[in-house]
């Protein structure tokens, strides 16, 4: 079997930037990546789960990655909403927030992927923000902020629970 190289999974087909991960979900045996790159935009892609061990470290470099430069962000919040973990990044630069929804089982796994390796991306737990779950409700689908209650996300339009 062909051993693959995902670095060029996790990079733009266009320019070649790593750019910021907004979205990592288990479903099945793939993970769907949502990316976006600083200079062209968003795109999904899916790879295999059971390939996770090749491939993590680039969702760790890519999840803690500014979307508007692509340089390092670190992470601001966090918070739990099974299956996900909702975090926020910010970019030294920028000071641009992003949202971000990682799949949790794969969130614990970069977040120990950061410590190990001694990655300055990762907060102190001191450092990390939590919010009453009232005021934060997220689509499911797309990871929106729900402001309203209602049956569906004002954003992708989504049926919600």
């Amino acid at each position: 079997m062909v051993d693959l190289d995902y670095s060029k999974t996790f990079s733009c087909p266009k320019c070649g930037a790593v750019g910021n991960i907004y979205l990592v979900k288990v479903a099945g045996n793939k993970v769907i990546v949502k990316q976006r790159c600083p200079v062209h935009g968003g795109r999904a892609f899916k790879i295999p789960l059971n390939d996770k061990d090749k491939y993590i470290n680039l969702i760790h470099d890519g999840v803690f990655r500014c979307y508007k430069c692509g340089q390092e962000a670190e992470q601001s919040y966090m918070r739990v909403s099974a299956p996900w973990t909702l975090i926020k990044t910010s970019c030294p630069t920028h000071g641009a927030i992003t949202t971000q929804k990682i799949w949790g089982s794969i969130y614990n796994e970069i977040s120990s992927k950061g410590a190990a390796t001694q990655q300055p991306a990762q907060p102190q737990p001191s450092q990390i923000e939590t919010m009453p779950s009232e005021e934060n409700k997220f689509c499911p689908n797309c990871g929106a902020h729900l402001t309203e209650t209602g049956s569906f996300c004002g954003e992708c339009g989504s049926k919600l629970n």
